[in-house]
């Protein structure tokens, strides 16, 4: 019988609080959370109050990409224009190169550091409402609240 292991609601919940918590610190620049399955379905979403709508489908194409391409949305970027590729060639409009989202990667009892693809992708946090790197990094807070069942 086949079983593969998944990202608990739990899990996504732990970690999308994490990221509220952080990016709350400054709640005039509201932020939006997203967290999705290694097939890049939703299953976790906050949005603060004041947040911009194209925010929602920036943070959720964030997610997605993390999971889908199994890497950062940031590395990403980078490997397209050294490769001089285009993103279109991937014919995937929900793919996105923009920083902020990363891939959610089970290696024995936590996530990965950037950078790293040993383990399981599980699925992709993404974060989105401010510069690429602080959405990033708010992603990263709520990467490292996530505590593997």
């Amino acid at each position: 019988m086949y079983q593969r292991e998944v990202l608990s609601l739990a899990e996504a919940r732990a970690a999308v609080e994490a990221a509220l918590a952080e990016a709350g610190k400054e709640p005039q620049r509201p932020q939006v959370i997203a967290i999705v399955d290694d097939r890049g379905d939703l299953i976790y979403f906050a949005r603060m109050d004041g947040a911009l709508p194209m925010f929602t489908d920036m943070a959720i194409n964030k997610a997605y990409t993390a999971a889908r391409i199994q890497r950062d949305t940031a590395s990403f970027g980078d490997w397209l224009k050294e490769k001089g590729r285009d993103i279109a060639m991937w014919t995937d409009s929900r793919l996105t190169p923009t920083r902020g989202g990363l891939s959610i990667i089970k290696a024995g009892e936590g996530y990965l550091p950037l950078g790293k693809k040993q383990g399981r992708v599980l699925g992709g946090i993404g974060v989105s409402g401010r510069s690429g790197e602080e959405d990033e990094q708010i992603a990263l807070t709520g990467l490292k609240a996530i505590k593997f069942a």
